[in-house]
């Protein structure tokens, strides 16, 4: 699958679950307060984006031929992009997530190795977390 069919399979999959879910802010709105509920916090519709990015990578992963994986985490990034320019403030993003989060996460990834394939998803960690 070429790139950019990928990136059009991912708009077109948006408008299709936009005529049958909502709108995304709508849908990430309702997701966050339900997360939010579950985990007994606040969750913001750029954490749900991130959440959601989690699992298609994780199921990459297991996976890397399964198109799916990057149609949809093509759509994850374009939100967490959309979420973090709406939420933005004159001081940056209005989130933030915990440094316990980040030093959590940091303490359990495993080097990065040729064989994990052409993605280094530690660099991607950073970029989707921040460096600290």
């Amino acid at each position: 699958m070429k790139y950019t069919e990928i990136l059009t399979s991912s708009a077109a999959a948006i408008s299709d679950r936009s005529n049958k879910y909502g709108t995304p802010d709508e849908c990430f709105k309702a997701i966050a307060e339900i997360t939010g509920a579950l985990l007994g916090r606040e969750v913001t519709e750029y954490e749900v984006a991130a959440f959601q990015l989690g699992t298609k990578l994780g199921r990459h992963r297991m996976n890397k031929d399964y198109p799916d994986n990057y149609v949809d985490g093509a759509s994850y990034i374009g939100f967490l992009g959309h979420f973090a320019m709406k939420h933005q403030t004159s001081e940056g993003p209005s989130f933030t997530i915990p440094s316990s989060n980040i030093e959590s996460l940091r303490s359990k990834r495993k080097p990065f190795t040729p064989s994990m394939g052409a993605v280094n998803l530690d660099a991607l960690e950073d970029e989707i977390i921040g460096n600290s």
